[in-house]
């Protein structure tokens, strides 16, 4: 991800000035003039704002350099994510709404984590030699519970190894890794982070891929897929994703998508395969989301799935024990 000169120099102005973002009378970008338009994602940027001007006032000298390079990275990827939306103005508020709570290290829902989170950036530009980092994750800083350890473990298990080009590499410019977090729930039961990631290792196309972790902070420890579902219920949430999928496959493809028994009984166990796996699972507010990679319910070009589940489905379905919010 690359980011320009203009935004660099408005937030080096946002980091020393309580005034807005950017104005705007000379909002000048569709993302800028939508949410001068948004009277919510104005809000919600101002909102934003306010949180990156307290976390820059809290770091050293060379942080402030690395925050600022990692915000100006996520306002082009909010930019470009949002270009499509309609209306644009909500999911430029929905964004950074995610990434206000980011900045403070607080959950999007929920009364909070135990102990004391805090972002977490590493960015380093790409060359020929150097693959292109961009980590911006949530961690303890200094573990000191069985549960912070096993928060922090999990990241660093989602974040994996960032390969760098080899000498006979053919294409050693184009490597990149970006892995970025959020803080889905968190309570003194259950803790929440989702990582969505984009790496590009030479090749034949770059992948997009997530995880999420979760843990049980009530044990100290992450939790897995026997800890939320018996075998009934997971058979009947295996079911409902199995439906959700598929329904998502025609709309997609129209009178292309595959139906055929054959096809649907491979789909069935690639989706109880997918779903047997908690890292995959994210726990909002009101919903879990289970979230399907590509390749992993599909070809890469399909792109990814997900499976929604209120709780007011899961519940009764779940073990009682699991914190569920």
């Amino acid at each position: 991800m690359r980011w320009s000169g203009r935004a660099f120099l408005g937030l080096a102005l946002l980091a020393a000035s309580p005034a807005e973002a950017f104005d705007c009378h000379k909002a000048a970008t569709p993302a800028e003039k939508a949410i001068c338009a948004d009277p919510a994602a104005r809000a919600a940027d101002a909102a934003m704002a306010d949180a990156f001007r307290k976390r820059f006032a809290s770091e050293s000298a060379s942080a402030k350099r690395t925050l600022i390079a990692a915000q100006g990275r996520w306002l082009q990827q909010r930019d470009r994510d949002c270009m499509d939306a309609k209306p644009l103005g909500a999911c430029l508020a929905k964004e950074s709404a995610r990434r206000r709570a980011f900045l403070a290290a607080e959950p999007e829902a929920g009364p909070g984590a135990p102990g004391r989170l805090a972002p977490v950036f590493r960015i380093e530009s790409g060359s020929k030699t150097k693959a292109d980092i961009d980590l911006q994750l949530l961690k303890y800083p200094a573990p000191a519970t069985p549960t912070e350890r096993a928060f922090n473990a999990a990241v660093d298990g989602l974040v994996g190894p960032l390969d760098e080009p080899g000498p006979d590499e053919p294409n050693p410019g184009g490597y990149a890794h970006d892995r970025l977090m959020r803080l889905v729930y968190a309570s003194s039961k259950l803790v929440s982070a989702h990582l969505s990631g984009y790496e590009d290792v030479g090749g034949a196309h770059p992948n997009s891929f997530s995880g999420n972790v979760n843990i049980l902070a009530a044990e100290g420890r992450e939790a897995n897929f026997a800890d939320l579902l018996d075998p009934r219920g997971a058979k009947a949430v295996f079911a409902l994703c199995l439906k959700q999928v598929i329904a998502a496959k025609r709309a997609r493809m129209g009178a292309d998508a595959p139906v055929g028994a054959e096809f649907i009984n491979e789909l069935n166990k690639q989706v109880d395969e997918a779903t047997a796996k908690l890292d995959a699972w994210s726990f909002g507010p009101d919903a879990a989301i289970v979230a399907y990679d590509p390749y992993s319910v599909g070809p890469y070009v399909e792109g990814a799935y997900e499976c929604a589940i209120p709780y007011t489905t899961l519940k009764p379905l779940a073990k009682p024990d699991f914190p569920l919010p």
